[in-house]
């Protein structure tokens, strides 16, 4: 298993009073699965991916991330699981402005000093149908080209688990079919475990698995 969690439970408080937003959550991911987490707005989703990927600390249960002890390693330590394990695609793309559409996809590859960065952007951004926008930057793109450019950018870092947070929640739905197409083409030639936050039920369906939260509990 590449991500497994046991008994995963996040609370805060809130005027003084302990607020459950995940409570005693189960789950076995294995590489080059696809899991998606759907629920209403509110339901611990987002919650739980942060806590999957090592942004956020649980306040109780474990999760062994490539059988190492995320909930019990530092934030050092878990930033440097993120850099060299994890990918993401946002719902608002995070684009850099000032970098092209290659450039915003060489940077986590320069980042690791990599020698063939621009060989693996060229690759992955011919691989979303993008190889004619390279020059552009954001700003130039639509919202639809900018999230192709993002997938380009999570794969091309050929990260074991990609997370992604609502990533057609800001297309329309010619663009969210294209976006989930190709998130699915790429995701199927790689060996990255897939992990989607999502309304879009449609794109969960997809998966091979798919958990619904509701109150911060799996249904």
């Amino acid at each position: 298993m590449i991500i497994k969690a046991r008994n995963l439970s996040k609370k805060v408080i809130f005027n003084g009073e302990d607020i459950n937003i995940l409570d005693k959550i189960d789950l076995d991911i294995s590489s080059n699965t696809s899991l998606a987490v759907v629920g209403p707005s509110g339901s611990g989703k987002s919650t739980l991916l942060g806590l999957l990927a090592g942004l956020d600390s649980p306040s109780g249960g474990e999760i062994f991330f490539d059988d190492m002890p995320l909930h019990s390693m530092s934030e050092d330590s878990r930033s440097k699981i993120r850099k060299e394990s994890v990918a993401f695609v946002f719902q608002n793309f995070e684009l850099l402005a000032g970098l092209t559409a290659l450039e915003n996809v060489m940077l986590p590859l320069e980042m690791k000093n990599n020698r063939k960065a621009r060989e693996i952007a060229e690759k992955y951004l011919e691989k979303v149908d993008m190889l004619n926008r390279v020059m552009h930057y954001p700003q130039q793109l639509s919202g639809g080209e900018q999230q192709r450019v993002a997938i380009a950018r999570a794969f091309a870092c050929e990260a074991k688990v990609l997370f992604c947070d609502e990533p057609t929640g800001n297309l329309d739905s010619t663009n969210s079919k294209m976006i989930s197409d190709l998130l699915f083409d790429v995701f199927n030639e790689s060996s990255t475990a897939l992990i989607i936050v999502t309304h879009d039920e449609d794109l969960a369906d997809r998966c091979d698995q798919k958990i619904r939260l509701i109150d911060g509990k799996i249904q």
